[in-house]
Order: structure tokens, then C-alpha cells, then sequence
């Protein structure tokens, strides 16, 4: 749901009494906006993306930064936000060696987003066909719509005829290669083995969030009506 980007327009409009610079990093790519001079400045790699935050912590400069983890397993440095005055989280998808290190030693709260929703997504087509007829409009809502029951609400694939194809692809040899063993970790809802995070990214699930004895815990799910139908006609 490009988290990352409502975030950053979130912190844009913040108290600049309390915020008055945004570090958004991708990697080893940062962009520092600075709300008092109004400028957006560019800095490559880590250790020059580090240096400019401290050198405006000691400045005095109160700020946050937005990490994405643009690569699988390259979660940030420990000590990359000053020890004070700083805020910073990390967006990442729920594959646990993009964060688990850093949230276990910065002591960081963990938050899940739900994927979107039908109606999230019937929104999403509203805006990019606006000004086309109607009934262009509908046609193109039930393309994505059937796309969405064959890969789920995933606005990288369901969009564009090729990452669609590549993707139901996927989709199929990793229903191929469950076993009666391994359906457990990722189907389980409410079992023994809440949110089996260790490969969440697989093409067969989601992770949502559910109220357990007014706790909100995480749990593997069937990413759409076509794995879920699948899972039980192979399984059942």
C-alpha cells in the first residue's frame, strides 16, 4: 500500500516545531527534506547516508527517518538514527532477516499492515482510468478483479499483463511443491503456529491480523479465493 510514501507525506505535514527534517532512505540511497529551507537533497551509500543524519542531530535538528529495506536480508545499521531526538521505522515486507536484528537490539514495536482490501483496490482503478468512459472503466475493474482471485490484491502484479503472467507462475509451482508437512506453516489460522514468518513473502499467503483474547496477533492466510480453493482440493 506504499506505506513508505503515506508516511512520508504524513511526516511533511507534521508539527515542524516538533520535525523539521524527513530522511527517507531506499538501501544505500537517501533523501534528506529539509522543511525549514524547503529542499530535497540526494545521498548515496550507507555510511554517507549516516554521516548527514548525525551531522543534523548534532545541529540540533529534530527529525525521523523512513528505511526501506530495498533488498531482501539488508536491514539498517543498529546505530544508524542518532541515540536521541530521532524517530525512524522500517518498511519492509514480513521476511523477518530484513529487520529481526535491528528491532531486537533498538527494541522496536512491530506493526502489520493488512493487504488491501476489494474495495481498496476498485478505488486504485477509479483514480487511473478517471476521465474514461464508463463502461471502459468497469471493464477494466473485472480484469483486475479476476486477477485478484487468481494472485491476490498485489497492485505489483494484478496492473501489468507481464509481472501478472510471471506471477501466477509462481503462484502454480509453489502449489506444486506444498506437502501435507509444509501447509501447516503457512495456512494455519489461529493453530499452534501463528504467523510462520521465516519465508512470509511465499506466493500462496498473507498475513493478517486477528484479535486473540483482546491481543492483536499475526497469522498465515490464503492470499486468495483461488490458493485457498486449491489448498483444500489438494489437501481434503
Amino acid at each position: 500500500m506504499a506505506a513508505g510514501s503515506y508516511l512520508l507525506y504524513q511526516l511533511l505535514h507534521y508539527d515542524i516545531d516538533k520535525i523539521q527534517v524527513v530522511v527517507h532512505c531506499f538501501g544505500d540511497t537517501a533523501y534528506v527534506f529539509n522543511k525549514i529551507t524547503q529542499t530535497v537533497t540526494k545521498y548515496e551509500g550507507e555510511i554517507t547516508s549516516k554521516t548527514v543524519v548525525w551531522s543534523l542531530w548534532q545541529r540540533g535538528m529534530k527529525g525521523y527517518i523512513i528505511y526501506d529495506v530495498a533488498r531482501k536480508g539488508t536491514p539498517p545499521a543498529t546505530n544508524f538514527a542518532p541515540a536521541s531526538g530521532w524517530g525512524m521505522i522500517v518498511v519492509s515486507s514480513p521476511n523477518v532477516g530484513n529487520y529481526d536484528k535491528w528491532v531486537s537490539q533498538v527494541t522496536a514495536k512491530r506493526i502489520i499492515m493488512n493487504c488491501p482490501d476489494e474495495m481498496d483496490v476498485k478505488a486504485m482503478c477509479a483514480w487511473m482510468k478517471q476521465g474514461v468512459k464508463t463502461d471502459k472503466q468497469e471493464e477494466y475493474w473485472e480484469m483486475v478483479k479476476k486477477r485478484m482471485y487468481f494472485i491476490g490484491p498485489l497492485q505489483r502484479h494484478i496492473f501489468d499483463d507481464k509481472t501478472f503472467n510471471e506471477r501466477c507462475g509462481a503462484v502454480k509451482f509453489a502449489l506444486d511443491s506444498i506437502n501435507e508437512v509444509t501447509v501447516k506453516e503457512y495456512f494455519l489460522r489461529g493453530g499452534e503456529l501463528p504467523w510462520y514468518s521465516e519465508n512470509p513473502s511465499h506466493k500462496l499467503v498473507k498475513i493478517v491480523r486477528e484479535l486473540y483474547e483482546d491481543c492483536e496477533t499475526f497469522f498465515n492466510a490464503p492470499i486468495c479465493a483461488f490458493t485457498s480453493r486449491k489448498k483444500h482440493w489438494k489437501f481434503s
